[in-house]
């Protein structure tokens, strides 16, 4: 049988000839006879080839999985609200943000930054124009994403697009508690810029109806 003339068939015949595709292609193979000549590493490299395109061609679309993954996401945080106390929930949100941020700009350095270079960075984020207040041994600075940044994929949050890819459209019924996972973000951001750890508030966010992103960053003095 031409190759040619039966991949053509076979790809008419739709993914439900799958199994039969490949024993016509195993007969093919012996017609050709057993032994290892060039002909037949030629049909076992084609039938292998085939398979997985067919393989391929029958995943799951992108969009689909997009889809279940936003609901999925959404179940999930329900059944933290349903099940864990309130700051178990934060901390758990928190650390998932804190792995996000890893997984993007990867694990950092060792050596901490001095109070001098962390003082140096509150005065660059104060000179970009965000509100920053020191009171006695305490360091507010009002952070929002909006102003400067958007969704990695150039949707702009003044549209009402959320900064995380995964429910970057206001996902309907998500719970609230989700977004302390962006308050974890903003924690790594912030605590590998000033060497300590800091406490970080939502004061407003997209999906919790506001028109941004907005954070509260308490930093104690060195």
């Amino acid at each position: 049988m031409d190759r040619k003339n039966f991949l053509r068939r076979f790809f008419k015949s739709g993914i439900s000839m799958f199994c039969c595709g490949a024993m016509l292609g195993k007969s093919l193979l012996a017609q050709e006879g057993s032994g290892p000549s060039g002909n037949d590493q030629a049909a076992q490299d084609w039938i292998k080839h085939l398979e997985k395109r067919m393989i391929k061609g029958a995943e799951t679309p992108a969009w689909r999985k997009a889809e279940e993954s936003s609901n999925w996401i959404k179940w999930m945080v329900d059944n933290m609200d349903a099940m864990l106390d309130q700051d178990t929930r934060i901390k758990l949100l928190q650390a998932c943000g804190r792995s996000c941020y890893i997984n993007a700009f990867g694990v950092a350095g060792e050596e901490k930054p001095t109070p001098e270079a962390a003082e140096q960075y509150i005065k660059r984020i104060e000179s970009a124009g965000y509100e920053v207040q020191r009171k006695d041994n305490l360091t507010y600075v009002y952070f929002n994403w909006g102003r400067n940044h958007q969704n990695p994929q150039g949707l702009m949050m003044q549209d009402g697009y959320c900064m995380c890819p995964i429910v970057e459209t206001v996902l309907p019924g998500l719970s609230p508690s989700y977004c302390n996972c962006s308050t974890g973000y903003v924690k790594e951001i912030f605590e590998r810029q000033v060497g300590r750890q800091v406490k970080v508030d939502i004061l407003e966010s997209i999906q919790r109806g506001g028109k941004d992103c907005r954070f509260k960053i308490e930093i104690p003095k060195a």
